[in-house]
């Protein structure tokens, strides 16, 4: 979940720390043609959406068929595994280079380009599998593609920059937020269900998505040229491939925050196996628990037209603190023996608050660093979001080979709570301002 600019007057001036002397400055890009009204009624942001939904559709489609496809052939489960941990270390071994690339090439075109290639690869699967031959070497050679492919897609969120004005970023956020929560609900059921009807059928409609996404991201135009540098800000440490990384740790508030996230990955990557398991516990009949992780999605497909006015509403520290507060009592909840009903509306609870915290690290870190810095500081992100995943993924496996499912939803819940304390302590965080000139700005508590 997924973001310096010039404070407009003095009380924003403190409210995030500026990260060298010569990066205080930030370059601000006019939107030609944008609507000035509602984000509804903007065509190329809509565009832009359209292909978002239909790429983030093929991916969680993808993530269901590519493990299912690699247990039909092998019947291991830790080989099914194996294709989303080369998946993963190809994003993160891939990430710092290509957030260096997309700030010195168009970022329309590297879009495009990186839609065009994951549509390539699941139309050589489809055809390998029509065919009659797949071999998992092929499959895992996907895998790493599709991760490397990853850090480059998502110069999307940049490409939304380009086509809405300043002021209406957040709501352009959220509006790409209810796109992506209804391809989180849709994807899955849909991947299986094809996926048994038949093997190549998914790869093809995966294709598919890519290639609308890309389609989308060639007709929408837009200066996606990255703003040149300021003078005297191209050398030294705000220049490299590592600028993401220590304009991030070198500012306390995108540290903070950013440490919150992983730390919330870390512990909430392994929940969908608790909660699974303890509605198994609960006697919830197993035909019922597609639906109760599904309605983590539906939440955020809610919430999400919410985002602007609680970011109207309250601080970026305290966004943080409600999301950590509410999400550790959910938790904590869903241990309570009430039955599948309970659980699918701690899962709704939970999705609710989520985008919220996923628009306030793009609009709190990536709207407040130079644009010519921004791809590098997106894939720092991706980075420190990526941490908790395989950690999470392990130590919840770990945990429960030893104790109860709701003890450890108790613990969790314990150790968010935790997270979220030391988070709101920290007085940058707390004293943390929206950047001037986005729709968070107009009100703070």
């Amino acid at each position: 979940m997924t973001t310096m600019a010039e404070p407009a007057d003095s009380t924003t001036a403190t409210a995030v720390n500026s990260v060298s002397t010569t990066e205080t400055a930030v370059t601000t890009v006019t939107v030609p043609g944008a609507a000035a009204g509602s984000v509804w009624r903007n065509p190329r942001l809509q565009i832009l959406n359209l292909g978002a939904f239909a790429a983030l559709t093929g991916v969680a489609v993808a993530d269901v068929v590519y493990p299912l496809l690699v247990l039909g052939f092998t019947g291991k489960p830790i080989l099914a595994g194996l294709f989303g941990a080369i998946q993963f270390t190809a994003m993160v071994l891939c990430s710092i280079p290509a957030g260096a690339f997309i700030d010195r090439h168009d970022r329309r075109r590297v879009l495009v380009t990186s839609e065009i290639v994951r549509a390539l690869l699941a139309t050589a699967l489809a055809v390998s599998l029509a065919a009659g031959h797949v071999w998992l070497i092929e499959v895992y050679l996907v895998a790493m593609a599709l991760g490397a492919c990853q850090p480059f897609s998502s110069v999307r969120i940049l490409a939304l920059r380009g086509v809405v004005p300043a002021e209406q970023v957040t709501p352009a956020l959220a509006a790409q937020q209810i796109f992506n929560g209804v391809a989180a609900l849709l994807g899955p059921a849909l991947g299986a269900m094809m996926f048994t009807l038949s093997r190549s059928l998914p790869f093809t409609v995966i294709a598919a998505g890519m290639g609308v996404s890309a389609t989308c991201a060639y007709l929408v135009r837009f200066d996606s040229r990255p703003v040149a540098d300021v003078p005297g800000s191209g050398s030294g440490d705000s220049d490299g491939p590592l600028a993401g990384l220590r304009i991030i740790w070198r500012s306390a508030v995108m540290r903070s925050t950013m440490l919150f996230i992983t730390m919330i990955n870390l512990i909430g990557v392994p929940l969908d196996l608790v909660i699974i398991l303890e509605a198994r516990h609960q006697g919830v009949p197993t035909r019922y628990l597609g639906a109760i992780l599904a309605c983590f999605a539906a939440g955020g497909i809610l919430g999400a037209p919410l985002v602007p006015r609680v970011h109207a509403l309250l601080r970026p520290g305290n966004v943080l603190a409600a999301f950590g507060a509410g999400a550790a009592a959910v938790i904590a909840l869903l241990a309570a023996p009430f039955g599948g009903f309970w659980m699918a509306g701690c899962m709704l609870s939970i999705g609710l608050l989520l985008p919220a915290v996923e628009i306030l690290v793009n609009v709190l870190i990536l709207q407040q660093v130079p644009d010519h810095q921004r791809g590098r500081v997106m894939s720092a992100t991706m980075t420190f979001m990526g941490l908790g995943t395989p950690l999470g993924a392990a130590f919840g496996g770990t945990v429960l080979q030893v104790l109860s499912p709701a003890t450890v939803l108790i613990g969790a819940a314990a150790l968010l709570g935790c997270v979220t304390l030391i988070a709101v302590s920290q007085p940058d965080l707390r004293a943390a301002q929206w950047p001037a000139g986005s729709s968070s700005d107009a009100a703070g508590s």
